[in-house]
């Protein structure tokens, strides 16, 4: 099956439809301020990255809108239906995405497989979408 042929337009449609997504998702279940700000900054950091990865490497700017959206879309499928379990490993004082911090075990491996998992899901989306023409 082939992909789709999607235009630089309708790439940037979709980046912000899956940013809101992103924030959506993220910031009501974050439970302080700080969470909340550090997560907001993701995407900030993201398009700062692509963009002067895309300069150095000399990528066109759908190239680099789907590669945020993919990414933005498997943080965000990550953590759907986790609340509880982000919630925990943020007040452990551990990073929300399951990484455990030096004193404990991750506070839920449910959440970490489930990101894995969305991570893998979107950059399968993202080779399809790439190199399936």
């Amino acid at each position: 099956m082939h992909a789709p042929h999607i235009s630089e337009n309708v790439w940037w449609i979709i980046t912000v439809v899956t940013t809101a997504l992103f924030f959506a998702i993220w910031l009501p279940i974050l439970p302080t301020s700080k969470s909340r700000t550090q997560i907001s900054l993701i995407p900030l950091l993201g398009v700062s990255f692509l963009s002067t990865l895309g300069k150095l490497r000399g990528h066109d700017l759908g190239t680099l809108l789907a590669i945020y959206s993919t990414v933005v879309l498997g943080l965000a499928l990550g953590a759907i239906g986790r609340r509880a379990d982000v919630r925990v490993a943020v007040r452990q004082g551990e990073d929300p995405l399951g990484t455990p911090a030096a004193k404990a075990e991750p506070a839920n491996r449910r959440l970490t497989i489930q990101m894995s998992v969305a991570f893998l899901a979107s950059f399968a989306l993202w080779a399809w979408l790439t190199w399936g023409k």
